[in-house]
């Protein structure tokens, strides 16, 4: 079965202190079987334009198993913001814009927010926003007012409340149509509640930390879902909101 990790990072992060290389993400995706990934920059690097070169390179290098997602600090100002989300998806070919609560000190209601959902719907990808630690900017309901004010912008929860705001994450989903939620740090039980609550269509697999691999992969499969609902989570739902092609991963997997 194809799975696509929908949140990892490559390269140097200062404030998580974490500082993963192009060989350790190989192997990783080798030991697990992971076809493809959705690939940030650290959040908070030295030269945040070469780290994401970084990624660009990465995602050059292994067509089909690697696409980039950009993180800019929105206190920046509104035109510097632009052209750097023009250059990483106009010009580096990345899929969609992080916003960090947590890093960046501001809640996804905070008004230079805004500057992240007005590009998101001029380049037509979507918003991935950080939920979980970090409270109370990082809370999931916080994302419901740019959800429903920008409707035609797709969201995607990272973390989906993590351990704590699962049900806040859910009603997020439930108030919002363009919600969805990536289930990183997630646990089982929740999880659980989310497929029932929420739908395998709106799910996705995804990781954050290389250790965490193996373990979520384990929860998704422990769910004992549908093989169609758990093709879902492991790569449908990520396929449609980045708008990847549907045979991204493949041809380098039967390579192996």
């Amino acid at each position: 079965m194809k799975i696509i990790d929908a949140h990892m990072h490559l390269g140097e992060d200062i404030l998580f202190n974490t500082d993963d290389s192009e060989e350790a993400l190989l192997a990783a995706m080798e030991k697990h079987g992971i076809d493809a990934l959705i690939l940030q920059p650290g959040i908070v690097a030295r030269d945040q334009r070469k780290a994401h070169e970084r990624v660009a390179r990465f995602a050059a290098d292994h067509p089909g198993r690697a696409f980039g997602l950009a993180c800019f600090n929105p206190l920046r100002d509104e035109r510097e913001y632009a052209e750097l989300a023009r250059w990483a998806v106009r010009d580096l070919g990345f899929k969609g814009l992080k916003l960090h609560p947590n890093a960046f000190c501001m809640a996804p209601t905070h008004p230079a927010a805004e500057k992240v959902y007005l590009m998101a719907r001029e380049l037509g990808v979507p918003v991935m926003i950080h939920t979980g630690t970090g409270v109370p900017n990082a809370l999931p309901s916080l994302c419901i007012p740019a959800a429903l004010s920008h409707p035609d912008v797709t969201f995607v929860l990272a973390h989906a409340g993590g351990g704590y705001y699962g049900a806040e994450a859910v009603v997020a989903a439930q108030v919002c149509p363009n919600v969805y939620l990536e289930t990183s740090w997630v646990p089982a039980h929740h999880m659980r509640d989310m497929v029932r609550q929420v739908g395998p269509r709106r799910l996705m697999f995804g990781t954050d930390l290389l250790p965490n691999v193996g373990v979520e992969l384990a929860k998704y499969r422990g769910l004992d879902l549908p093989e169609e609902g758990l093709e879902r989570c492991f790569h449908g739902t990520a396929e449609a909101v980045f708008g990847l092609e549907a045979g991204a991963g493949r041809a380098q997997r039967r390579d192996r």
